[in-house]
This record gives structure tokens, sequence and C-alpha cells, in this order.
């Protein structure tokens, strides 16, 4: 073979993978077009709210499948609790004060607070994204269970909550030496509110440290390994290439570095945050100060009243009896 033949079928062949590729992707596509859409049935809703969840469940699901490829392939049963209602009655089990909603797997079900009752504002799409997230990654798994900081973290992640406060409560856990270890977090419904609070920041995080240390490929590849019978050291080793317990200190390590003083000075946003708080501080304390000082003021108006008023200012004085 000349060397002209040869640049021939080398052409001939990556214009053949071309075309294999489009061909593939066209198939792919059309495969997600002929899937049909999220099969839900939506309880304790008026037509307003279920459209509503309706739609934020379809979007979620999308990009569900997008990412992993895995679609949800049973009805999924959404109920909304009213205050006539028990939470436990219809989700089982303990159900913390604090908890807005709860997604169970092997029901096929999410249960949350209806926000008729219970006012949420704009969390509604949130919630929904968070729970549904739960279902997903039981699907990715297999039904296989990791650890909770992984399950909230991933649920945190997709549904996009967080905000400036969230960095508030891990810098004061930090300063105070109050981080909870990750397997703490597995006992996260019986946390009261503000440890609540930390817990699921910290898992957001370390889902988070996880994914940019590992990437999407290694969830996947955890997934797998637990989907075929792996233990969670294992397959936490197999996808990592470290050990859990390693991945743990080092986790803590993170935390300590990313909200000490010098990182927390460092962080222009977070200044001029803090900068705000201690404004906003200083003015209640001023207005607070201004407060008292017009109280002793009109305290001690009072008592010069009282002293010098019309029947004790001596120019006012009765004249001296002298008969």
């Amino acid at each position: 073979m000349n060397a002209n033949t040869g640049r021939w079928v080398q052409r001939l062949a990556i214009v053949l993978v071309r075309q294999m590729c489009v061909l593939a992707l066209i198939a792919v596509t059309a495969s997600a077009k002929a899937r049909p859409p999220l099969a839900l049935i939506i309880e304790g809703a008026d037509s307003s709210l279920a459209a509503e969840t309706r739609s934020i469940l379809q979007t979620a699901h999308e990009e569900m499948v997008a990412a992993s490829g895995i679609w949800y392939p049973d009805t999924l049963r959404v109920v909304y609790v009213g205050k006539d209602q028990s939470f436990d009655s219809v989700a089982g089990g303990y159900f913390p004060d604090w908890g807005v909603g709860v997604a169970i797997a092997d029901r096929h079900l999410i249960a949350l607070r209806s926000p008729r009752d219970y006012p949420m504002g704009d969390q509604l799409g949130l919630t929904l994204r968070h729970e549904f997230a739960h279902l997903h990654l039981e699907l990715i798994l297999g039904q296989r269970r990791p650890p909770r900081w992984m399950h909230e973290g991933y649920a945190q992640q997709f549904a996009l909550e967080w905000n400036y406060g969230n960095d508030w409560t891990v810098a004061r856990a930090v300063f105070t030496d109050n981080i909870l270890p990750l397997d703490d977090i597995d006992g996260v419904n019986s946390f009261q509110s503000a440890k609540a609070q930390l817990a699921y920041a910290e898992s957001y995080l370390a889902m988070g440290h996880f994914l940019e240390r590992y990437g999407w490929d290694g969830l996947m590849l955890l997934a797998q390994t637990m989907r075929e019978g792996g233990d969670w050291d294992e397959a936490f080793s197999r996808a990592t290439g470290a050990d859990y317990r390693a991945y743990r200190l080092e986790f803590d390590t993170y935390l300590r570095e990313r909200y000490n003083w010098a990182a927390f000075l460092g962080d222009t946003v977070l200044l001029w945050i803090g900068l705000v708080v201690l404004f906003v501080i200083l003015y209640f304390l001023k207005r607070r100060w201004s407060r008292k000082r017009m109280q002793e003021w009109e305290d001690q108006e009072a008592i010069t009243e009282i002293l010098y008023g019309p029947l004790g200012t001596p120019g006012n004085r009765p004249p001296p009896d002298n008969g």
C-alpha cells in the first residue's frame, strides 16, 4: 500500500467513525425523546400547585437523565400534608419538627408539608428537587445506602441549596472547634435545628469536595461498585484510590483551612458581609445606648422637677410665717 492509498484509507476511517458517532447520537436522542415523561400522582394539591409540582419534577428528571443516563422507572407519588394531617401518618416513622419534606425510595414517595398551610416562599422548587435527588441517588446506587452526608450533600448540590448563612454556620463551628465528624451526620434526624443546619452545610461541602477531587466519573464508579455488591469502604477505595478514613481526615483539614481567620478575611465577599454585619450590630448598639441615655436624662429631669418644681423651687416657696 503506497502513501496516497494509506492517507485515503485513514480519511475514510475518520469519516466512517464520525458518521457512526452521528448515528449513535441520533439514536440516543431518539431514544430520549421516545422515553415517556416522569409518571406522577400528586395528592393534597389544588390544580395550580399540582401543575407547578409537575413542572419542577419533570425538569429535575430531565436533568438527572442527562447527567446519569438513568431515568425514574416507576410512578412517583407526591403527597402534600396539611395541618389537619399527621406527617408521620403519611411518611411513617420519626420525622423531625424542623423537617419540611421526606423521600422514601421503596414506596416511590415524596411527602412535603403543604405550602398552603406552611408558607415556604420560593423554597418549594428547592425542596422538591432536593427530595427527588434522594430518590435518584438511590437508583444510581442500586438501592444501596451510602453515609448520610453523601445523600444530603448530593441532594443539596442538585438543588443548589447554599447561601452565605451556611458559610457563617460552618465558620462558627470551625472557630469554636465544633465541627461534626462526617459519621455523626448519620443521626441528623435526631438533631436540634441548629445542629441539623450545620450537618446539612457540612454535607453540601463534603459532596462538593468529593466531586471536585474525583468528579462525576468517580461518583459513577462508586455507584457501580455498590450496585455490584461492594460495601461502602470498598466502593470508595475503588472510585477514588483513597481510604475512606483518610478522606474524612482530609475533609476535616479542608474545612479548617477554608474557614480559618486568614481565609475568611481573604474572601472579599465574606469580608464585606462581615463588615455589613458588624455595622448593623454597631448601629443597633448605638441606638440602644442612645435610648438608654435619653431615658437617664428623662429620669433626671423628673427628679429635678420633683425637687425644684413649683413647690420646691426657692423663688416660688411661700413666705415664712412670722406671726
